[in-house]
């Protein structure tokens, strides 16, 4: 059940980053993240990608962490007290734990 929801969840997100600039960013990798996690789950690929995958991410939250990726979206906004950049950051912190902990489930 916990599988299902927290995928859910990243699907949502993807839909919810359809409207931001940087979109082209964050949809494939909120899609990706679901995707891989079901994918790894049934033997559809294996550790090497899913590792790739997570280095694709720490790769994505370092450019956030740091800002190196305000030039494509120059929304300050702040929400529940974190800048973009750094929600953006959360997400992929986000997405690397549950990565993480589904390919060490089995």
């Amino acid at each position: 059940m916990l599988f299902l929801v927290v995928n859910s969840l990243f699907i949502l997100f993807a839909v919810l980053n359809i409207n931001d600039p940087d979109w082209f960013l964050w949809v494939p990798t909120y899609f990706l993240v679901a995707a891989s996690t079901v994918a790894y789950q049934k033997k559809l690929i294996n550790k090497k990608a899913v590792n790739i995958f997570m280095v694709y991410l720490f790769f994505v939250f370092t450019l956030s962490f740091f800002g190196f990726i305000e030039f494509l979206d120059k929304n300050s906004d702040t929400m529940i007290n974190m800048k973009e950049p750094n929600r953006e950051a959360f997400g992929a912190l986000l997405a690397m734990g549950w990565i993480y902990w589904t390919s060490k489930r089995q």
